[in-house]
């Protein structure tokens, strides 16, 4: 008896340990932002892409170095970054409704930034916002319509398809949508997930890779169904084909089952507005979350200081998949 409570205290300890070596831990990786969104991690790189949507600026973080450096563009609100194959430290970023080319290095300036692609012409108040590269290299990205303070005009904006074939004339895939968020798709390419953040769902298609096609939409996790506080906002994928969603005004980063569609983990964070997440990190095992600060009273600043904060969580016992990157033959001579 004594040497089967022995062996059940033992087995208690390692169980105990083995707990807390995966107990999540949260860092702060960057201060000081103001509406921080659309984290994109370049494995070719080794660096973390991010962008501050007020402040109009876009972020570069060198994962050997540790150095963070940023850029202004001062075109409207950015809301997108990815990098471009082939084309170390060359990104395609979103201004407004707008999409340019951004040679990372070259001088600060107009001359720096090459314009693609213009939507939503003749809807001066909607601006672009979450955007994702699919394994052909195509960016799907969307658009949302004008806002003032958080009320945001509904069934105004579009999600698009945009590839080096058809970038003067991008391809409408949803319409109409009010906020087009997260997109992740899954590892066989078979489904794409997809939110339209006031809806409270995240959605998912069936997905053709070859011609880009989606159908068959239908609700894969309802946030008011589950009984989940805030609005689904950026979205990512892992390698066990589970989803990360950012929870606005919710205080957290959850974890679904892709395919049962249950929720299986809340990672809380120490700021309300959650934007997004994305995966890095040498083995991808960090997940890297934005956060906004945007709106918030003297009070509430007070109570959540690091609001608006880039956070990296480190220890969830997942890991993401490497990130697509947009194809487009001689981008940098464009």
């Amino acid at each position: 008896m004594v040497f089967i409570r022995g062996v059940i205290l033992a087995l208690v300890v390692v169980y105990s340990c083995a707990f807390r070596a995966v107990t999540p831990i949260i860092k702060v990786v960057q201060h000081g932002g103001t509406h921080f969104e659309g984290p994109h991690w370049s494995t070719a790189e080794n660096a973390l892409y991010w962008v501050d949507i007020h402040e109009q600026k876009v972020y570069r973080l060198d994962a050997e170095t540790n150095n963070i450096t940023s850029r202004d563009i001062g075109y409207g609100p950015v809301s997108l970054v990815v990098s471009v194959k082939d084309n170390p430290k060359l990104v395609l970023i979103s201004a407004r409704s707008e999409l340019y080319f951004l040679p990372w290095d070259a001088p600060e300036g107009d001359s720096s930034l090459r314009l693609l692609s213009v939507v939503d012409l003749g809807l001066p108040d909607n601006r672009c916002n979450d955007g994702k590269v699919d394994a052909k290299g195509r960016l799907w990205f969307g658009t949302m319509g004008k806002e003032v303070k958080d009320v945001v005009d509904k069934d105004q904006a579009t999600l698009y398809m945009l590839d080096q074939y058809n970038y003067l004339n991008p391809v409408d895939k949803v319409r109409p949508v009010s906020i087009s968020n997260g997109i992740a798709w899954t590892s066989d390419k078979k489904f794409m997930f997809y939110i339209d953040t006031p809806t409270r769902n995240i959605d998912v298609f069936d997905f053709d890779l070859d011609n880009g096609f989606i159908r068959n939409r239908r609700t894969l996790f309802s946030f008011q169904a589950n009984n989940v506080t805030g609005l689904p906002d950026g979205m990512t994928i892992d390698s066990d084909g589970n989803l990360w969603v950012a929870c606005f005004n919710g205080w957290k980063v959850i974890k679904i089952d892709s395919r049962a569609g249950k929720l299986l983990e809340q990672h809380k964070l120490p700021a309300a507005k959650v934007t997004s997440v994305m995966w890095g990190g040498h083995d991808l095992s960090t997940l890297f979350v934005t956060t906004s600060r945007v709106g918030l009273t003297p009070a509430e600043l007070n109570q959540q200081p690091e609001a608006g904060s880039l956070f990296a969580i480190e220890g969830t016992g997942s890991k993401g998949l490497p990130e697509n990157q947009f194809i487009f033959n001689d981008a940098g001579k464009y």
